[in-house]
């Protein structure tokens, strides 16, 4: 079977990389060897504001370590298509053949970004048998006609399954049959991702990772660095959003996922690095980014049991960041994976 993907893989953000390359694994170990993801890049992804691109003058020796490290990570881990595009007329005309086409991971249907506006991602450019897995809505607060859009656009989709519950009656709504499913990182074992470790010779250190500057992010690392005696890492992008110790800006996908094993803590408002502290079963704490986002975060974390974790403006912090993850209790969230394995498979096997 010829398993085409399509999904955002090859952003500077090592949580798209690796839920691509989850996905990729899962589907190889179940058997179906023929698998390629679609090498689509479109333009918006390129960084165009002027501060953008200043900061990438700026920090140019960092920004081209970064991009190097990513390529290589993308190219050694990820089976992509031999020709590149960028649009969905390239898409269109390029004869991309497939027994299954999936639309899969990240927040492809979020309409609050670019690629929730694009039609790549929702498979209108091939006719075929088509299905989604994972696919991220990003949050609730959508209007009537933007969900039925949506929804005439996937309506040939032969199965869906999205990333958040709340997505599952918002599509019901227009009519569209969804599974909820776990995201794709959580498809391969612990033991998998510790393959791509690398040492990490810090002392003990709060990661703070993704996130946007705020007096609750200050007071957050004050307390928690103070109160556990903590070096405090940077790591994501190129501008200094808080007091820090150290501030990484060239770190690889695998250096990332490093990074986060190692923490003591992990500070962050990123989906995938709430993820993988799950997986590695690590203290952590999420900030949330913001309103056309926090679905994605808070879903993920009130399904576990987890809620406690997210940091508002309103939390007592002396109470809240002293909460520690129950990560027995987390096993109860095992047939989940193993229903989202099964989804996969009918998915793919159902004529």
């Amino acid at each position: 079977m010829k398993i085409k993907i399509i999904t955002i893989h090859a952003i500077p953000n090592f949580g798209s990389v690796f839920q691509c390359y989850a996905l990729c694994e899962h589907l190889k170990k179940q058997g179906f060897e023929d698998v390629q993801v679609i090498d689509y890049n479109p333009k918006y992804f390129q960084v165009s504001s002027l501060r953008a691109k200043l900061g990438q003058c700026l920090n140019f020796g960092s920004y081209r370590r970064r991009t190097k490290k990513f390529r290589s990570f993308i190219e050694k881990n990820i089976p992509l298509t031999h020709k590149s595009y960028c649009n969905v007329e390239e898409l269109k005309n390029a004869g991309i053949e497939a027994d299954v086409y999936i639309a899969g991971g990240d927040q492809l249907w979020n309409v609050y970004y670019a690629c929730g506006q694009d039609d790549a991602y929702k498979l209108t450019w091939v006719s075929g048998k088509k299905i989604s897995y994972g696919t991220s809505l990003g949050q609730t607060d959508f209007a009537d006609w933007q969900i039925q859009e949506l929804a005439e656009k996937v309506r040939d989709f032969s199965a869906i399954a999205v990333r958040e519950s709340s997505s599952v009656p918002l599509l019901a709504q227009a009519g569209i049959q969804a599974t909820h499913c776990v995201d794709p990182v959580f498809l391969l074992e612990p033991s998998h991702y510790e393959t791509f470790l690398k040492p990490v010779n810090q002392p003990k250190y709060l990661l703070v990772y993704l996130v946007s500057p705020s007096k609750l992010l200050d007071d957050c690392i004050a307390y928690l660095s103070k109160k556990h005696n903590l070096k405090v890492i940077l790591c994501s992008g190129f501008r200094k959003k808080c007091a820090c110790d150290e501030h990484l800006k060239d770190l690889g996908p695998d250096e990332v996922l490093s990074y986060i094993k190692n923490a003591e803590i992990v500070l962050s408002s990123s989906f995938h690095a709430t993820a993988f502290s799950m997986i590695f079963r690590k203290q952590f704490f999420t900030i949330l980014p913001d309103e056309h986002t926090n679905e994605r975060i808070t879903d993920i974390l009130a399904i576990r049991g987890l809620s406690d974790h997210v940091i508002t403006e309103k939390s007592d912090l002396t109470t809240a960041l002293d909460a520690q993850a129950d990560y027995e209790a987390l096993e109860s969230y095992l047939p989940n994976i193993e229903s989202a394995k099964d989804y996969l498979n009918s998915a793919l096997n159902k004529e």
